[in-house]
């Protein structure tokens, strides 16, 4: 049994765990439940902030089964201990599978920094977290700017490993440039330690790169088990992501994980994402 295959079943065993004739006559579950689609909460952020239970209800009603959280700070997931916002979740039959959080980094501040990854990771593997992922990082000019960076994420990367976590890096379009004649995306990847960092390929930031994110899923197969899935709002509608042509190269590169993502909406957040998910339910190609 393959990571991807593993991780499914336990999802659907986190699922069925919960499934009561309450949860099914609401309709809490996912309507695909051999498809499990995964939603980076950042998409219903402003929700979040206001109503997390509410909020957490209404995206199990819509299908999603596994989380990514965006909201983690001082020991606590949007203001939750870790083990009481994973009931919520489990409750809900779903799972937390996954988070964006981080740090920048420097030398001198290094013991500082590695201190609150510490506190952090813990934090998420109390959650159920299998991945715990820096979204951004501050690129410099420099291929030594890149390298710093490329240092700390192994650190950070073997903390993780320690707490039985996957460490890695979520891209924008900014990676795609160049700096000294390298690729910054190609240069992280070729020094990072494959096993203290692995990547989290953003499909739409990559093609607003000016890559074709199916040549980077198999150019790197093994390094990138996640997927953020993004179009210009919701999922599908602008025509100009070849979602086919990116799952089926996953498939076929060791995906594991992949997570919806809505930063601009042309509805409601709540309507776009739920448009997100019955897009990707519907779809052929997505298992």
């Amino acid at each position: 049994m393959d990571r991807r295959e593993f991780l499914k079943r336990s999802v659907l065993l986190t699922a069925g765990a919960v499934v009561g004739s309450r949860l099914l006559a609401e309709g809490t579950f996912s309507k695909t439940p051999h498809k499990i689609v995964g939603l980076q909460l950042y998409s219903l952020r402003d929700a979040m902030k206001k109503d997390v239970p509410g909020t957490l209800k209404k995206t199990a009603k819509m299908g999603y089964q596994t989380l990514e959280t965006a909201g983690y700070g001082d020991g606590k997931l949007y203001g939750y201990a870790p083990a009481e916002f994973r009931k919520m979740c489990e409750d809900l039959g779903m799972q937390v599978m996954g988070a964006h959080l981080g740090r920048s980094y420097t030398k001198e501040t290094d013991a500082e920094v590695m201190d609150w990854w510490k506190q952090a990771l813990d934090a998420q593997a109390e959650a159920g977290c299998s991945y715990a992922v820096q979204a951004s990082y501050p690129i410099g000019e420099k291929l030594d700017d890149i390298k710093l960076y490329c240092d700390y994420f192994n650190q950070v990367g073997a903390e993780a490993k320690k707490r039985g976590l996957r460490f890695g890096f979520h891209n924008h379009a900014k990676e795609f440039e160049k700096r000294e004649g390298e690729v910054i995306y190609d240069y992280m990847v070729a020094n990072t330690d494959p096993t203290n960092v692995m990547f989290e390929l953003d499909v739409y930031w990559a093609q607003k790169g000016g890559v074709n994110p199916v040549d980077y899923i198999r150019k790197y197969a093994g390094r990138i088990p996640l997927l953020h899935i993004k179009d210009e709002q919701a999922i599908g509608e602008s025509g100009t992501m070849d979602f086919k042509s990116i799952f089926d190269a996953a498939y076929d590169s060791g995906l594991e994980s992949y997570f919806v993502e809505v930063e601009r909406y042309g509805r409601t957040p709540e309507k776009d994402v739920a448009a997100s998910y019955n897009f990707l339910a519907a779809a052929p190609y997505v298992k």
